[in-house]
């Protein structure tokens, strides 16, 4: 096989391992894992049991998750009355911001990280120490989705999978019936005696996802929503209630990562318990805690949920979004270090090539945004990439120098990324690999670079000092061979 014919084998076998990297590699990402720890949420102030009692038993428990309502959309009639009465949070949901794994939070107290789960909203087996399996009777009420709440450990949820948009076993004449059904139904649940009822509205977030935030049917889902929740709150006056979203969105639609747009909710709980001010700032395992003090169900084991009166006097913020380590950004800086100053050798008189694949971020940002695990755009980062190293590689004619010093920077490059994201971690330990942020900064650099080593090969492929490889001098790459002279 010629050098070129080897050349082009050796770009389709990079363009083949990329895409079949990518794949898995998406999947690993979105995967549960190992369990981590999570450190103490800060203390608020220590008051005596005898100041402080439990808050009184009100009745049943009633909670409604209204799914994807942005904190900038949540100043609503029913839900502004409920939370004067009671007591108006900003909820940190934590990470991921998926509706499985925030009510998985929510009903046993522990972080997603702790009970290592990823972001995804794929079915689960209910988490040891869940609220609903430990209150006997307890029932969820779901617009659709109902596999989270199953996942969660409602043992009674309506509708059946049937009578379900999101189940694969979806009747589209059930589905059609379940919609008319669905808030008279949640209104009987609230207003029966069961210990314990969930009602799940999707309605808000489907039109998020389907029309985006702002239109004309995400408000109307909005309005529609509060409407039946006055209807809800009036049947069951004297019962518990905490009405929270589990995310937001972003200006632009999706959530998943850490923004504080999706990860910041408005929530209202009622009673106001004990000692609570009006307003204030706490975590979805404070409120975890609270609903656990409540329904008279202790906490779960290495639970760091707080009271909520002690929680909004010490907010902690982001206390459960982790951030990478010194060690992990110390390994980042050192390999990117190395990889520069070898890439700086190699290039030579070239060394302005090195800017390819920094622009090619610029420009993968610039067309898709801030990196976020919220929004996911694989093909315009790789064609970003393929495009800049292209055309430097291109300026330089592709020569050798060029394409190794080129190859250099995104192999280390990729490896710093890989070092912020903890990904060596976790493959080592076994914990979810998704993070907050770095995580999506890893996918953003290696999608970008994935390009530019496609690029890189194809230069290789295309270059002039491939094509003369047959006939090149071992020393002087490139060059053909002069002709002998004849003399001996």
């Amino acid at each position: 096989m010629t050098p070129r014919g080897r050349a082009a084998l050796a770009a389709v076998a990079i363009v083949a391992a990329l895409v079949t990297a990518r794949a898995g590699f998406a999947r690993w990402l979105m995967a549960d894992g190992i369990g981590a720890s999570q450190r103490p949420l800060a203390a608020g102030p220590t008051v005596e049991s005898s100041a402080r009692p439990r808050p009184p038993a009100r009745g049943p428990l009633r909670v409604v998750v209204l799914d994807g309502l942005g904190r900038e959309d949540a100043g609503l009639p029913a839900l502004d009355r409920l939370c004067a009465r009671g007591v108006d949070l900003a909820i940190d949901v934590g990470f991921p911001t998926k509706s499985l794994p925030v009510q998985a939070v929510l009903w046993t107290g522990l972080t997603a990280r702790q009970l290592g789960l990823g972001p995804s909203n794929a079915a689960r087996p209910t988490p040891p120490g869940a609220l609903p399996a430990a209150v006997p009777g307890a029932r969820a009420v779901v617009e659709a989705w109902g596999v989270i709440a199953r996942s969660v450990g409602f043992a009674t949820v309506e509708p059946a999978p049937a009578a379900d948009w999101a189940a694969p076993e979806a009747v589209a004449s059930e589905v059609a019936a379940w919609r008319g059904a669905f808030v008279e139904r949640a209104r009987a649940a609230v207003a029966s005696a069961a210990p314990l009822v969930l009602v799940h509205v999707l309605g808000i977030d489907r039109a998020a996802h389907e029309r985006g935030p702002g239109s004309a049917a995400h408000r109307a889902a909005i309005a529609d929503a509060d409407r039946a929740l006055a209807g809800w709150l009036a049947a069951a006056p004297t019962a518990s209630w905490l009405v929270l979203a589990d995310h937001g969105h972003r200006a632009g639609g999706g959530h998943g990562d850490a923004e504080a747009s999706v990860r910041i909710v408005r929530g209202c709980a009622w009673p106001r318990p004990p000692g609570a001010d009006a307003r204030g700032a706490v975590h979805l395992v404070d409120v975890a805690a609270h609903l656990r003090e409540v329904a008279g169900v202790p906490p779960h084991p290495g639970a760091v949920g707080r009271r909520l009166a002690a929680a909004m006097a010490a907010p902690d913020p982001g206390a459960t979004i982790g951030r990478p380590s010194r060690m992990a950004l110390s390994l980042a800086a050192a390999t990117l270090a190395l990889a520069l100053a070898g890439a700086l050798r190699l290039a030579g008189r070239r060394r302005l090539v090195l800017v390819a694949p920094w622009l090619g971020l610029g420009v993968a940002v610039a067309l898709t945004g801030p990196p976020s695990l919220s929004l996911r755009a694989p093909m315009a980062v790789a064609l970003a990439g393929l495009a800049s190293v292209g055309l430097a590689l291109a300026w330089t004619r592709g020569d050798r120098a060029s394409r190794r010093a080129i190859a250099l920077l995104i192999v280390g490059s990729i490896g710093a990324a890989a070092w912020v994201a903890e990904l060596p971690q976790a493959l080592v330990t076994g914990t979810p690999a998704a993070r907050p942020f770095s995580t999506a900064w890893f996918e953003l650099v290696a999608g970008v670079g994935a390009g530019g080593l496609l690029a890189v090969a194809a230069a290789g492929v295309l270059s002039p000092g491939t094509a003369g490889a047959l006939s090149a001098h071992p020393d002087r790459p490139g060059r053909a061979r002069r002709p002998a002279s004849g003399r001996s």
